[in-house]
């Protein structure tokens, strides 16, 4: 019982450590942490909610992230597709209340990125892209709409 209880608290003890990286962080820091998380993502096909935390407050920052975790030696496959245009969705889905910075706010990579991907993708893909846009245009015209 007693190692039991060791354990815990030794494995517990650094959770506050943790927990304080989720605070604003240098934007240089910050696209290295979200290009590590986008590349795990479109590696793995699946994210947490600490890769969601993230890329809610990153807006076109996730766009630069992601565009530097693709791969570049082949062409997107539909999960990597899949992956990278939920990230997309999710870097636009608080774009008011989230992201800080007004230059993030605007999409310039992001469809830039989503160009690349409507000319590299599976054709079958290509309605999702729009759909992405779609939903990046709005919430960008809903931020300028809301200030």
């Amino acid at each position: 019982m007693n190692r039991l209880a060791f354990t815990l608290a030794v494995a517990l003890l650094h959770a506050p450590m943790y927990s304080q990286e989720c605070g604003a962080s240098p934007p240089a820091n910050q696209l290295v942490n979200l290009t590590k998380m986008a590349r795990r993502v479109i590696e793995s096909g699946a994210y947490t909610g600490w890769d969601e935390k993230a890329f809610v407050r990153a807006g076109d920052l996730g766009s630069v992230a992601i565009a530097r975790a693709l791969p570049q030696e082949s062409p997107v496959n539909p999960m990597q597709m899949r992956s990278v245009l939920l990230l997309v969705r999710v870097s636009f889905s608080c774009l008011d209340r989230c992201v800080q910075s007004s230059d993030d706010k605007e999409p310039r990579v992001t469809l830039l990125l989503l160009a690349h991907l409507r000319t590299q993708g599976p054709p079958d893909t290509q309605s999702d892209i729009e759909e992405v846009q779609a939903f990046v245009l709005k919430q960008t015209a809903d931020a300028h709409y809301a200030k």
